[in-house]
């Protein structure tokens, strides 16, 4: 290009050439290859041509510009540089801090709860057994009965606390093992519904599946805790003369199971919120029908958990006629060919 552009022409396309490369080169380096730019820019273009010597004064101070320009660029991006990598650093620590502040929050409510929410059922366990103990010999047996079916609910309820806790610990670890199997919908609701019937027996739980549903590639298990714990949900906060009900339809490939209650409901602005840990719905905006106990506000958020790892989501809406519906939305994964693999 010397023959058509003129020498102040060249020496901008190699400023430009050094100014680019400062994007990625260290000043020091940067600035040690403009230099040798500049040498070879003198003795390939400056008159007299392949020499260092310079003749004119005007080619003398384009040089030393051009040298100025790529060491003022190199140390002007190497500023840029720093001031990323400090603001990169500065997000780093930020994130920590929070991360950090979250975890004693995390931690302060956990205990909070434990101390609340466990001392609770605790202190009626102790009460009443001490009461058992005391006047075994000459209490009434219908009041041994009611004290030991007392103990035996806030026994369960203290089970039902600790595997919700303990489950939300596991799933939240980056390296949960699950087991997918081949399982049935209906054996998986059925063994709910008989569970939830047998603890509640004064309760109605009506079941509308259709027939033929596609297996479910999941963990049974883990299937069985979300079940219970969105029936339980469903039973506490609604009417003991009112029905559950839990239904099933498949749509597009999808599988929506959905837990129906004629409660009181949930105000909108908690609908997603109560899928959080340790969020309970004000008492004020959401009054406990019947005395119910509050729950830890664990229970939920074990239920979103196990449908992250599953592929599902979890959706609350408002019952037609009042009440809460919550839907449990599965992808259905390619059936096996084979009956058989169902026991694999």
């Amino acid at each position: 290009m010397q023959d058509t552009l003129g020498l102040g022409n060249l020496a901008l396309l190699m400023v430009l050439a050094n100014a680019v490369a400062s994007l990625w080169l260290r000043p020091v380096v940067s600035i040690t290859i403009s230099a040798l730019a500049v040498g070879l820019f003198n003795w390939s273009f400056v008159a007299p041509r392949f020499t260092l010597t310079v003749d004119l004064r005007q080619d003398f101070i384009l040089l030393a510009t051009m040298l100025a320009v790529s060491s003022v660029i190199s140390y002007l991006m190497e500023l840029k540089r720093r001031a990323a990598d400090r603001e990169v650093k500065h997000q780093l620590q930020s994130r920590v801090a929070h991360e950090h502040v979250q975890s004693q929050q995390l931690r302060n409510m956990l205990l909070t709860s434990i101390s609340h929410d466990y001392r609770t059922p605790l202190t009626t366990v102790i009460s009443s057994s001490s009461v058992i103990i005391e006047q075994a010999s000459r209490a009434p047996a219908s009041e041994i009965c009611q004290l030991a079916t007392i103990i035996y609910e806030e026994a369960c309820q203290l089970h039902r606390m600790t595997t919700n806790t303990l489950q939300l610990a596991r799933l939240d670890s980056p390296k949960v093992d699950i087991t997918f199997n081949w399982e049935s919908v209906e054996e998986i609701l059925g063994t709910v519904c008989l569970r939830s019937r047998r603890n509640h027996p004064m309760r109605t739980i009506e079941t509308r599946l259709p027939e033929h549903l596609p297996l479910l590639s999941c963990d049974a298990v883990l299937m069985n805790q979300l079940f219970d714990n969105l029936i339980d949900n469903g039973l506490r906060h609604s009417e003991t003369t009112t029905p559950l009900l839990l239904s099933a339809t498949c749509v597009d490939k999808h599988l929506y199971i959905s837990v129906q209650d004629k409660g009181c409901g949930i105000p909108d602005e908690w609908k997603s919120r109560v899928f959080d840990i340790f969020q309970r719905v004000d008492t004020v905006a959401r009054p406990v029908d019947g005395g119910a106990r509050r729950g830890i506000g664990i229970g939920l958020a074990v239920c979103r958990a196990i449908a992250d790892v599953h592929g599902g989501t979890l959706e609350i809406t408002d019952t037609p006629g009042g009440g809460t519906t919550v839907t449990l939305c599965l992808p259905i994964a390619e059936q096996p060919r084979h009956p058989l693999e169902l026991d694999a």
